[in-house]
């Protein structure tokens, strides 16, 4: 028995009354999934409990079958892991950003101008390392990605803002809140002095997180499990899982089926759809939907039929951001479940949001699919 995943990321939208109530979804040519859903279990499932500063990564997590409510920690460590910074068991590790600021002379006042990755990141990772790390706090580098370590550190210190809930906002507002987060209050403060002669006015230290401690994906599903993707996030959570990692290649479908022939279930992660769905390019979002059909689901769909044994299909979009809000929201996502043994009789005559929402199907809790696509039931 086989499985692929499809997981991608930002494929769900809202309606758009000034285009005829379609989603880039509906108007994509996806005829692979549009016949699949004939056949198929299509529905809903909810992926994140709201549209929060970590729904993206509990969305995935969700679905490689994993409960973020018990084993979610935090994303700043899986980024770091996916690029190669290991921490120790009892570390809490931070993303560290860069931003600038407005001159207001206290820096609680200042206004959140922008992120951005300044050209001097070299002399100024210097700075502060020279300034900032003890035998306590430690910053760590791997190319561009730049990381605060707080060795033995308090977990869930505080609340810790992104930047991109502080941009064009009074930082006050953002700052680190909470009984144990004035430690990393004060290197945010106090770096605004480091950084003066700098393109940057301070770091924003945010996405605390600690090592996860989490079942293998063999362990916890009995299958063999390899994961493509060119996330550094979720190549951080296949590493948790003790899942084999591989890059997108030219041939992503390609790369699946080879990966099949070594392994019980392979997931893909595109998320190509993310930088048109947050820039509110309809049309372009309409195109990489209708590429992934194409490109992906088809060769993928057909080359498991050609392996000759039983295999289930699921093609899911791990979150909705609607093209005219250019953000993230909360409503459930469409996913669709194949398998060759029991084709189903959908009333289901394609593949889009309306359509799982008139399905009997929904799945409150998105872990739970896996166990759906699996199951011989």
């Amino acid at each position: 028995m086989k499985y692929a995943v499809l997981i991608f990321g930002a494929m769900a939208d809202r309606t758009m009354p000034d285009k005829n109530n379609i989603t880039p979804l509906s108007s994509a040519d996806k005829p692979c999934l549009d016949e699949l859903a004939k056949y198929s279990e299509t529905g809903l499932t909810k992926t994140s409990e709201s549209a929060d500063r970590y729904s993206v990564e509990k969305s995935v997590f969700s679905l490689f079958g994993y409960d973020p409510k018990l084993d979610f920690r935090g994303s700043a460590v899986l980024y770091a892991s996916g690029i190669g910074i290991i921490s120790e068991k009892d570390d809490v590790i931070f993303k560290c950003s860069f931003v600038k600021l407005s001159d207001e002379e206290v820096y609680e006042e200042k206004t959140m101008l922008a992120e951005i990755m300044p050209d001097d990141i070299d002399d100024i990772y210097k700075e502060l390392c020279e300034s900032f790390n003890n035998n306590i706090f430690e910053f760590v580098r791997k190319d561009d990605n730049i990381f605060l370590i707080w060795k033995h550190g308090e977990l869930y210190a505080g609340d810790f803002s992104s930047p991109n809930e502080a941009v064009s906002r009074c930082i006050a507002e953002h700052l680190p809140k909470g009984d144990f987060a004035q430690p990393i209050y004060n290197i945010m403060k106090k770096s605004c002095d480091v950084l003066k002669n700098h393109s940057v006015d301070s770091v924003w230290i945010w996405g605390e997180s600690a090592v996860y401690d989490i079942e293998s994906f063999r362990d916890k599903f009995g299958l063999e499990c390899c994961v493509v993707t060119d996330s550094d996030y979720v190549r951080g959570m296949a590493g948790y899982m003790k899942a084999e990692v591989v890059p997108c290649r030219e041939n992503v479908s390609e790369t699946i089926l080879e990966k099949l022939n070594e392994n019980d279930i392979v997931f893909l992660y595109n998320d190509r759809a993310y930088e048109s769905s947050l820039s509110g390019d309809f049309e372009m979002k309409t195109k990489v939907i209708s590429d992934f059909d194409k490109d992906i689901v088809k060769p993928v769909f057909e080359g498991l039929k050609e392996m000759g044994e039983d295999f289930g299909l699921m093609a899911v979009s791990n979150i909705t951001v609607p093209v005219h809000l250019k953000r993230i929201s909360s409503e459930p996502v469409p996913y669709l479940i194949y398998k060759s043994y029991d084709r189903k009789n959908s009333s289901a005559s394609h593949f889009d949001e309306n359509a799982a929402a008139d399905s009997e199907h929904y799945i409150a809790d998105s872990f739970e699919l896996i166990k759906r696509l699996i199951s011989r039931q």
